[in-house]
């Protein structure tokens, strides 16, 4: 690695809105594969800011990649907390718009970034990585000519403007207009900061072509390097198909907080559930897994055969007793981590085009496609009906996972990017 080679083992910086993790949601599987592979090369520090929920404490996983850490104090600007007064709503977005900036960032106070410069001290960096965007401002003491120098990388993971303008026409389409409103102006914000702060860093990564290509072009073209995400894999041969026991349970997975994940659950529910369940001969069970139910999922608990579970540490025996995994996402960004956890156990997959989105799964292939409620329940009879077409695809997933988001050559991949850019002049 140039001169980082030459000094030793170097020390990096890692900014994340969330406790990294090798399982949990999507988010901190991320910043775990992340905190991994720098861990390989580099001596860490460790900076959670949570944006992205509550942190628990470190846990071996992360303890056992890190030099220090440390969870940084979140507290509302005062301009942003003088909006959320605002009783007319109109008023506020219109003076949320003047604010012109994500509402996630106001919790990136003053007082914090003294405790992150507090928690720093003297430090110099060899690498200062930020996961997502939206916490790019931490990484300004290391920018420009006067910074702290060291390799500055960010991993967007999705484009939040795109994101946000699909969740506003997600809540129009509820009847929600308020709501649509805000987040288009969420995602206004977004592609703001994406054009202030993107050409100030020296990689620039995203977990998708596609996020790359709209990231790309906020930062006026600058190049943005694809590291998918990746799931954990073992070295076990797949489990018999169908499991065994008369029922056949149909597995979705995801957090439940997230509008677009609620999104999903209900419209299977609702509009896919009835037609599936007189489409078979055999009894179904609908498992809805993850943390942060609102009421809405909740009840739906209340129809035959479905489930709702809360939180979880280990999904693998929810998918381990599956005849069928569903990802119905017609929403969000980034890249389904849930859908390769499908394949990862080897259970067989029917996903919405967007659900499929960036991940390379090929409909007939390694998974079935379909966007309507007719069409949806069709495939997902089809695979639990005919075994044979089941296990290809689900054999033909695997071999994709495996061989596309292996964790050690995607970390290698990575590490070579980091390379690449201290070639570059970067100190």
């Amino acid at each position: 690695m140039g001169d980082i080679e030459r000094r030793g083992r170097p020390s990096a910086l890692f900014i994340a809105p969330i406790m990294p993790s090798d399982r949990g949601n999507g988010l901190a599987m991320r910043t775990g594969f992340f905190l991994d592979a720098y861990a390989k090369r580099f001596e860490i520090d460790l900076a959670v800011v949570p944006l992205a929920g509550a942190t628990k404490e470190l846990t071996p996983f992360v303890d056992a990649r890190i030099r220090r850490a440390a969870v940084l104090p979140l507290a509302r600007d005062t301009h942003f907390a003088l909006i959320r007064g605002i009783a007319d709503p109109k008023a506020q977005l219109a003076a949320f718009r003047t604010y012109a900036r994500p509402s996630i960032v106001a919790g990136l106070s003053a007082e914090l970034e003294r405790a992150l410069l507090a928690f720093v001290a003297d430090a110099v960096y060899d690498l200062v990585h930020v996961s997502r965007l939206y916490l790019a401002s931490l990484a300004a003491a290391w920018m420009g000519a006067k910074g702290r120098g060291g390799c500055l990388v960010v991993d967007c993971d999705e484009d939040d403007a795109s994101a946000y303008r699909r969740l506003a026409r997600l809540y129009r389409n509820w009847g929600r207009g308020r709501r649509a409103d805000w987040a288009e102006a969420e995602a206004d914000a977004f592609k703001a900061l994406a054009v202030h702060w993107l050409p100030n860093f020296d990689l620039r990564l995203a977990a998708s072509a596609g996020e790359a290509r709209r990231l790309s072009a906020r930062a006026e073209g600058a190049e943005v390097a694809v590291v998918p995400n990746v799931v954990p894999l073992s070295a076990n041969r797949l489990a018999p198909y169908p499991p065994p026991g008369g029922r056949r349970d149909i597995v979705f997975v995801g957090t439940l907080g997230y509008l677009p994940n609620i999104d999903a659950a209900l419209w299977f529910a609702k509009r896919v559930w009835p037609r599936l369940r007189a489409a078979v001969p055999f009894p179904l069970r609908f498992v809805i897994a993850g943390q942060g139910a609102p009421r809405e999922v909740m009840d739906l608990a209340r129809q035959s055969g479905i489930v709702v579970l809360g939180s979880f540490d280990d999904a693998a025996p929810l998918y381990r007793r599956a005849a069928l995994a569903v990802v119905p996402i017609r929403a969000g960004g980034g890249t389904r981590i849930k859908l390769l956890e499908s394949a990862k156990y080897g259970v067989p997959v029917v996903a919405t085009r967007f659900g499929a989105a960036g991940t390379g799964f090929r409909s007939g292939q390694e998974l079935l496609v379909a966007d309507n409620e007719r069409d949806f329940a069709a495939c997902c009879a089809r695979l639990l009906t005919d075994g044979e077409l089941a296990s290809r695809l689900r054999a033909q997933a695997l071999r994709k996972v495996r061989h596309d988001y292996d964790a050690r050559s995607i970390a290698a991949g990575l590490l070579g990017k980091i390379a690449a850019g201290c070639r570059k002049g970067v100190k």
